[in-house]
């Protein structure tokens, strides 16, 4: 019997538990005393030793034996779990990745000595592990051992999505070989019409199409957080992470090139930037460290930003190297503003890491980072506060992306927010001329004529007020804002694309928003609207 498929569907389906495990010993190793957590981690394990076992994958079976017989006594609270003893089973779990990918096999003398240290290891009773006062360093395996990085290399779509797409194409077919007959009377009517339907199918068609090309950006924050625990374990720190934004798409080509550039960040954050446990704790911190990742589409742009909540940018240090690799005088270093003086940490020369180690990049300099981003079409900036942390934004173009927004009507033309800028939603009647003046109403900007409605949708806008010269706040703090709009359609996915020459013009729009349906809306720029008539 021919059991290959059976072992790629092993392969597959392994690789997916072993995904889980990895998050859910990050969340136990927070949390050692969560009999739920180790219950589940137990499970994770069993089911992989199942699996094996049906494909006399005796060597992957016997492993996952050993160490599901640890997590069954910290199930059971008949031993205490440990930090060296989870960092054990996250060695563990790695090599039973690699031997996943072998599919048991072991191929050399050099794979039978680490599968024997590795059952030497979990042989023992986790108390001797638990009684460690500092993790064991994890066996030295070759690069060329190491269990595969998650890549980006397929997406998880929904059937149902599938037969739509199948549908709308076998749609598109049958319509284009079904030209009607029509009398020369009825031609140009007739044809208009169905060229118009065919039109609206394909854009349909299209916008589907193109979502298929598009990740989650929480999903993509997500493979990183190995990583970052990782990295934080040779510095001996602790991090937590949050992700903010995580709904936002965008395409998974140009996402994936900033594979490299945020691992160099997310370093350099936690070697610079955050503080040991001991100076977070004399600092009134807490003892985790924080690292925050931020999506948000701004006007035709992706912000992606990496705050961490340390100890901030040394400046002295950045002076120090203006003085003394350029030259420059006390008095033009004291007119650079904070922005121009963190962006010089971007220069090839610049160098704050007195030597070379694996969390300051191994050298190499923040500017690596700048042309990468650079090379997208993109720009990176850096600011930073003292004691309170440092931010860096990585600025794309949204060449192909997927939002939502809250899309409604004023007049004849339809409109949309992002809804991240909409706080809530109501409804209002009108008596009199009045009642209307808290509101902001822009039919008369876009030169639609007042019908004078008794009733209106009424949307309680956030915003940061950055460009707009009439405004009061200096610090681009948030605002808020009431718009009055005739019809509201709803929460809709927006593919979203740049305003063209025409409208770029007007400055009262950041994009143009295509519907599941291909019907077009406008993004409102809410930056760029006049101040309201009092």
């Amino acid at each position: 019997m021919d059991i290959s498929k059976y072992e790629k569907i092993f392969v597959q389906e392994s690789n997916k538990y072993l995904k889980e495990l990895e998050d859910m010993l990050m969340q136990v190793e927070k949390d050692l005393t969560n009999l739920s957590l180790w219950t589940e981690i137990h499970g994770k394990i069993h089911s992989i030793k199942g699996m094996a076992k049906a494909l006399s994958l005796n060597k992957i079976s016997d492993l996952c034996h050993l160490m599901e017989d640890w997590c069954l006594k910290f199930q059971q609270g008949s031993i205490k779990s440990s930090p060296a003893a989870v960092q054990t089973l996250f060695d563990g779990t790695d090599f039973l990745g690699y031997l996943i990918s072998k599919k048991g096999w072991i191929e050399s003398f050099e794979d039978q000595k680490l599968y024997s240290i590795h059952l030497s290891k979990f042989k023992k009773n986790p108390a001797e592990v638990s009684g460690a006062s500092s993790p064991p360093k994890a066996a030295q395996i070759p690069n060329s051992y190491q269990s595969p990085t998650v890549i980006i290399d397929h997406v998880k779509i929904k059937y149902s999505f599938i037969e739509e797409l199948l549908g709308l194409t076998q749609e598109i077919q049958l319509l284009s070989k079904k030209i009607p007959a029509f009398s020369n009377d009825q031609m140009s009517s007739g044809l208009k019409n169905w060229i118009d339907h065919y039109t609206a199918l394909m854009k349909v068609l299209y916008f589907k199409l193109t979502r298929l090309r598009l990740m989650n950006i929480g999903d993509f924050a997500d493979l990183f957080l190995k990583n970052i625990r990782n990295i934080a374990k040779e510095y001996n720190k602790s991090v937590d992470v949050e992700i903010v934004g995580g709904e936002i798409q965008a395409d998974i080509t140009l996402i994936e090139r900033l594979r490299e550039p945020l691992i160099h960040i997310f370093r350099n954050c936690i070697a610079h930037g955050i503080e040991t446990e001991d100076e977070r704790t004399h600092s009134g911190k807490g003892p985790n460290g924080k690292i925050t990742i931020e999506a948000r589409s701004e006007k035709e742009n992706l912000l992606i930003k990496i705050r961490d909540d340390g100890c901030g940018i040394n400046k002295s240090s950045i002076i120090e190297y203006l003085k003394e690799k350029q030259s420059m005088a006390d008095e033009d270093i004291g007119r650079m503003s904070d922005e121009e003086l963190y962006n010089i940490i971007l220069n090839p020369e610049f160098s704050s890491t007195a030597k070379t180690t694996d969390l300051s990049g191994r050298g190499i300099g923040m500017n690596v980072v700048a042309q990468s981003v650079d090379y997208l079409g993109g720009s990176l900036s850096i600011s930073s506060e003292s004691g309170k942390g440092t931010e860096f934004t990585i600025k794309l173009p949204l060449s192909l992306s997927i939002i939502y927004a809250i899309v409604f009507s004023i007049g004849k033309y339809t409109l949309a927010i992002p809804t991240l800028y909409v706080e809530s939603i109501s409804n209002i009647e009108i008596s009199s001329e009045e009642d209307l003046k808290p509101y902001y109403d822009i039919k008369e900007i876009i030169g639609v004529v007042d019908n004078k409605k008794n009733s209106y949708t009424v949307l309680n806008l956030k915003y940061a007020e950055n460009n707009r010269s009439d405004k009061s706040n200096s610090d681009g703090d948030e605002l808020s804002m009431r718009l009055l709009v005739d019809n509201l359609y709803g929460n809709r996915p927006l593919m979203v694309m740049p305003v063209g020459e025409l409208l770029s013009g007007v400055k009262l729009f950041s994009g143009i928003g295509i519907m599941e349906n291909g019907d077009i809306s406008l993004l409102l720029d809410l930056d760029n609207l006049p101040p309201k008539k009092n």
